[in-house]
């Protein structure tokens, strides 16, 4: 690439220390690039997508790097990380933003809430809001704000053909859609969303409850049968922990292995937080090990206790299981759990609906698939010698998870696991619209075809 725009080519000095940079997993990929570029305004988006046409080569976009699989991340072609494009302008008045789509989620979280406004930025702060958005947005206060990208109004794409355009309801609606959850199969390159914004809670409660994991059927049996009770604005996990957990160690009464639920609260005051927690007062029947009530967090903070927990240090495989199950869905994990090499993997599920689904029909969105439970699994260990044993743990797990899956959940889905992984991630009927789509936008597929794609070549 013969331009002023900051680039590295394969083979320069820097280059392989660059790629392992942008991606948020120690787990080498085993492909690069060609070129990474880093352009610095919308401009120099278009000189890098027309100079890459005219070569010949494929384009991929990465917003954060902080999917697990390194998606963005292709053997050959060009890079375009966005990092440069990290501003935050917001309209109290019309209760909009607009976010370059590197802005790191935490970030805008932070500046929204200085203004007493809020958005369903992720749970972790560190991801890119463009990756997460497009990829649907599994974000705060789900239950009642719905996945993120039901709250993007707009986009400022660069397209294939190096043209940039403006895609809203009235213009261009196409890209919208597929903007509202295509995930690495969106054809174009995002460099700013406009986002519908919400009032912030003016208070955030979690309550916890800690059991021994010989009690994971109980307790998903529990909480499965409060659900329908609880209110929208009321976010529960069931999670199961292995020893080398952050909080409730093993000792003091606490066994090495753990299932914890844990309530967070959106609410006004710490009255109403008493009221939607209510329901899970009495209990699975016996007392937790551990218990603590409505302790307060502010809405800022969330983000920095789970980004605590995310060390880039560390080498992840993650995947995400849709099941119209409850959270009975879980119980077969209990021995996957008890065996995992790794004491920081963890298991956890969500039922963001309270036991309903969503109500997310696809009809305005790429995002379709809707369960009443998202199971989530993560293999999270620290050194090379052990990425046999986990990667056979996680496969094992998800030979577990499939025969009750109806889909996944794209941003955090093991695409690589077989070639149709990415398909599944939406209802036939969205898939079969995103690939005629991409087909459209991108004809003689300038962006390099996302994994997992299979043979639809979306």
């Amino acid at each position: 690439m013969d331009t002023e725009i900051p680039h590295l080519h394969r083979g320069e000095a820097g280059f392989e220390q660059r790629v392992e940079d942008l991606v948020f997993n120690s787990i080498p990929l085993g492909r690069a690039p060609d070129v990474v570029a880093s352009p610095r305004s919308e401009d120099e988006v278009v000189e890098i997508v027309r100079a890459a046409r005219s070569a010949g080569q494929k384009v991929a976009v990465l917003s954060g790097g902080h999917n697990w699989i390194g998606a963005s991340v292709h053997d050959r072609g060009v890079l375009i990380e966005m990092s440069a494009f990290d501003r935050i302008e917001i309209d109290p008045d019309a209760r909009t933003a607009r976010v370059g789509t590197a802005a790191r989620s935490g970030a805008v979280a932070d500046a929204l809430a200085a203004r007493n406004l809020a958005f369903p930025t992720g749970h972790c702060g560190l991801p890119g809001i463009g990756g997460f958005v497009l990829g649907g947005g599994f974000g705060l206060n789900v239950g009642r704000w719905k996945p993120a990208c039901f709250s993007l109004r707009g986009v400022r794409v660069v397209t294939a053909a190096g043209e940039l355009v403006v895609a809203s309801e009235s213009e261009h609606p196409e890209l919208l859609w597929l903007a509202r959850g295509a995930g690495p199969a969106f054809p174009g390159v995002v460099t700013e969303l406009e986002i519908e914004l919400q009032d912030r809670p003016a208070d955030t409660r979690v309550s916890s409850w800690v059991f021994a994991l010989d009690d994971l059927a109980a307790v998903s049996r529990w909480i499965g049968e409060v659900s329908p009770e609880l209110p929208s604005n009321l976010e529960v996990a069931v999670i199961g922990l292995g020893p080398d957990r952050p909080e409730y160690p093993p000792g003091d009464g606490f066994p090495d292995h753990v299932v914890v639920v844990e309530a967070m609260a959106f609410v006004d005051d710490a009255e109403e937080a008493r009221e939607a927690v209510a329901p899970l007062a009495a209990g699975p029947g016996f007392a937790p090990l551990g218990h603590s009530d409505l302790e307060p967090l502010p809405y800022e903070q969330i983000h920095t206790g789970f980004d605590a927990m995310c060390d880039e240090n560390d080498r992840y495989l993650a995947d995400t299981f849709w099941t119209d199950r409850d959270l009975e869905a879980l119980t077969p994990l209990e021995e996957a759990i008890r065996r995992a090499p790794s004491g920081k993997s963890v298991v956890m599920a969500e039922m963001f609906g309270h036991g309903e689904k969503l109500g997310l029909t696809g009809e305005d969105a790429a995002y379709s698939i809707d369960g009443r439970t998202l199971v989530m699994a993560y293999a999270i260990w620290e050194d090379a010698a052990s990425d046999d044993a986990n990667r056979a743990w996680h496969a094992g797990v998800r030979d577990l998870l499939e025969p009750i899956s109806i889909g996944h959940f794209v941003n955090e889905a093991d695409l690589h696991a077989d070639p149709e992984r990415l398909s599944r991630c939406f209802t036939p009927a969205n898939w079969e619209r995103l690939v005629s789509l991409r087909g459209k936008w991108d004809p003689d597929g300038l962006f390099h075809d996302p994994p997992g794609s299979g043979s639809a070549g979306a």
